[in-house]
C-alpha cells in the first residue's frame, strides 16, 4: 500500500511540474507576443505627426481626398480617387476623431497596418507552432518597408495588411476546419480578403492561395467521406459568402456612380499603362533591387521551401503560387513604384517560417537518416536566418528616425513654412486653390476643387487632367489661387495653363524657378 502511495505522489509531482511548465512556456509565448505588438506600436507611432511629404506626393493627394470628403464631396462623383474605396474610407474616421490633423490621417495606417502582425501570427502559428508565430510577427515586425509604409498616408500596407490576415486565417481555418473556431477564421478570412482587394486592386493576388486552400479542403472531405455534405461545405462556403458580402457592402454606396468607379479605379490605369509602357522595362531592376536589399529575407524563404519539401509538407503549394503571382503582377504593372512591393512581404515570411517546421514523415526523403538530429539541424539554421534578418534590418532604424527628423525640421525651417504661411494668409478656408502642390496647401488647411486632388505626372500625361479642365476649375468662383509648385503644371499637356492664369490671377509671391503663387 505504501508503495501505491508513493506511486501516486510521484505521477502527482510529475504533473505539477508538467503544469508548471506549460503555464511558464505559455506565459513566455503570450509575453513574447505582447512584447512585440508593443515595439509594433511605439515605431509606428514614433515621429508620426512629422510635417513634411514622406513620399514626395501621394501623401499630399490622399490629404487633400480627406480634406474633400470632410467638406461633404462624394468619392468618385466629385473626387477623384483612382483606388478601390475601403482604404480612404478605413482612414477617414480616425482622422475626423483625432483632430483632422496630418498625424490623425497617418494614425488609421499605423493601425490598420497592425492587422497583418495578426495574419502573421495566424500563418506562423498553422504551419510551424508557436516557434513559428513568433517568427512570422518577428519578420514582420522589423521588415523596413511594412513600417516605413506603416506612417505614410498610402493604401499600400493597408491592403497588405488585411491580405495576410486573410491568408493567414484560411491556413489556420484549414488547420482546424470545424466547429465555432473554423467557421470564425473562415468569416474572418473572407471579410479581410474582401478588404484587402477594395483597398488597393493589387491584393487580387490573396485569392490564389486562399482558393488553393477552399480547393484543397474539398479534396480532403471528398476523400473522408466518399462525397461531399453540406455540414461539411459549411465553413467554405461561409468564406465565399463572407467575402462577396463585404464586397457589396463596401460597393453598394457608389452604385449610383458606378461608371465613374470604373473610370477612376480601372480605365484610368490602363490609359496610363498605355501611355507609360516603355517604362515597364524598369521593372525588373525596381523587383532586383528588393531582391537585394531583402536578400536574407528571400534565402529564408528559400530554405523555408527546400524544408518543405524534404518533409513533404504540400501547404509551400498556395505560398509560392501566392509569390509568383504577386510577382507577375508586379512586373506587368505600369508604373511600378518601389513602394508596390511590399506585396511581396508576407508570401516570403511565410514561406521562412516554414523553415522552423519540425515534423518529418516517416517516409520522407529523410528518413534514411537519423531525423531528429537532422530535424534540430534545418530548425536552427532555420532560426539562424530569421536573426540575421534582425541583425541586418534593425541597424536601418536610427538613420530612419534621424532621416525623417531631419526631414520635418528642414520642412518646418524651410520653403514649405513660408508657402504655407503665405497660402494661409492669401485666402480664407472656405476658398479653394488649384496646385500641383497638394500637401503645402493641406499643411495651410485649404482644400483643392475635389476633381483636382490629383494632379500628378501620371494622370495628366493619361489625359485626366486637361487644359481645359484646368481652366474650367481655376474658374470657378470659390478658387481664389493658384500655387505652382512641384512643376507638373507645367508638363507639355497642360504648358498654356501657366500664360492662363497669367490672364486671370495676379503674382503675390515668386519662390523660385516654377514655384508661384496666384491670387484672383
Amino acid at each position: 500500500m505504501s508503495a501505491s502511495i508513493l506511486a501516486d505522489d510521484k505521477t502527482n509531482a510529475a504533473k505539477a511540474s508538467l503544469f508548471t511548465s506549460t503555464r511558464k512556456q505559455n506565459m513566455l509565448f503570450w509575453g513574447a507576443l505582447a512584447a512585440l505588438l508593443a515595439i509594433a506600436v511605439g515605431m509606428r507611432l514614433y515621429g508620426l505627426g512629422l510635417p513634411f511629404d514622406r513620399d514626395g506626393y501621394d501623401e499630399g493627394v490622399y490629404w487633400q481626398t480627406l480634406l474633400s470628403m470632410r467638406l461633404g464631396y462624394p468619392l468618385y462623383q466629385h473626387i477623384f480617387y483612382s483606388q478601390p474605396p475601403f482604404f480612404i474610407l478605413s482612414t477617414y474616421p480616425f482622422y475626423i476623431l483625432f483632430g483632422g490633423t496630418l498625424w490623425s490621417a497617418r494614425l488609421g495606417i499605423a493601425l490598420v497596418s497592425l492587422f497583418g502582425l495578426l495574419g502573421a501570427f495566424f500563418i506562423g502559428k498553422s504551419l510551424s507552432g508557436r516557434l513559428g508565430a513568433i517568427a512570422a510577427v518577428c519578420l514582420l515586425v522589423i521588415d523596413p518597408l511594412y513600417l516605413s509604409q506603416s506612417q505614410k498616408i498610402e493604401a499600400e500596407v493597408s491592403s497588405t495588411a488585411f491580405s495576410f490576415l486573410a491568408v493567414g486565417a484560411a491556413y489556420l481555418w484549414w488547420e482546424i476546419p470545424e466547429g465555432a473556431v473554423g467557421l470564425s477564421l473562415a468569416a474572418l478570412s473572407g471579410v479581410t480578403l474582401a478588404l484587402g482587394i477594395l483597398c488597393k486592386l493589387l491584393s487580387v493576388s490573396s485569392l490564389v492561395p486562399i482558393s488553393l486552400l477552399l480547393l484543397a479542403r474539398l479534396w480532403q472531405i471528398w476523400r473522408k467521406e466518399a462525397g461531399i455534405h453540406w455540414r461539411s461545405l459549411r465553413p467554405s462556403a461561409l468564406l465565399i459568402i463572407a467575402s462577396i458580402g463585404t464586397m457589396l457592402v463596401v460597393l453598394l454606396p457608389f452604385a449610383s456612380a458606378y461608371s465613374s468607379v470604373i473610370r477612376d479605379v480601372v480605365t484610368f490605369h490602363t490609359a496610363a499603362r498605355e501611355v507609360l509602357i516603355n517604362s515597364q522595362v524598369q521593372n525588373k531592376e525596381i523587383l532586383k533591387t528588393y531582391v537585394h536589399t531583402n536578400l536574407l529575407l528571400v534565402i529564408a524563404a528559400c530554405f523555408g521551401l527546400l524544408c518543405a519539401l524534404l518533409r513533404r509538407d504540400w501547404r509551400f503549394i498556395p505560398l509560392l503560387a501566392w509569390l509568383l503571382v504577386s510577382i507577375y503582377m508586379l512586373y506587368t504593372v505600369v508604373p511600378l513604384f518601389y513602394r508596390h512591393l511590399i506585396a511581396l512581404d508576407p508570401p516570403l515570411i511565410a514561406m521562412a517560417v516554414m523553415g522552423l517546421g519540425r515534423a518529418f514523415p516517416a517516409n520522407a526523403l529523410m528518413s534514411r537518416f537519423r531525423l531528429p538530429q537532422v530535424a534540430q539541424i534545418l530548425v536552427a539554421v532555420g532560426i539562424a536566418l530569421v536573426l540575421l534578418n534582425m541583425v541586418t534590418d534593425l541597424p536601418q532604424y536610427p538613420s530612419y528616425y534621424q532621416s525623417a527628423e531631419k526631414h520635418g525640421s528642414d520642412a518646418s525651417k524651410g520653403l514649405q513654412t513660408r508657402v504655407v504661411h503665405d497660402l494661409r494668409n492669401a485666402i480664407t478656408p472656405n476658398q479653394l486653390v488649384v496646385t500641383d502642390g497638394q500637401f503645402v496647401a493641406a499643411m495651410a488647411d485649404r482644400e483643392t476643387p475635389p476633381e483636382l486632388v490629383d494632379t500628378s505626372m501620371v494622370r495628366v500625361v493619361s489625359g485626366y487632367v486637361t487644359l481645359q479642365q484646368l481652366e474650367a476649375e481655376a474658374s470657378l468662383p470659390q478658387v481664389h489661387a493658384v500655387l505652382f509648385f512641384q512643376g507638373r503644371l507645367f508638363l507639355p499637356q497642360v504648358a498654356g495653363f501657366h500664360a492662363w492664369v497669367s490672364q486671370h490671377f495676379h503674382l503675390k509671391y515668386t519662390y523660385g524657378p516654377g514655384q508661384e503663387l496666384w491670387i484672383k
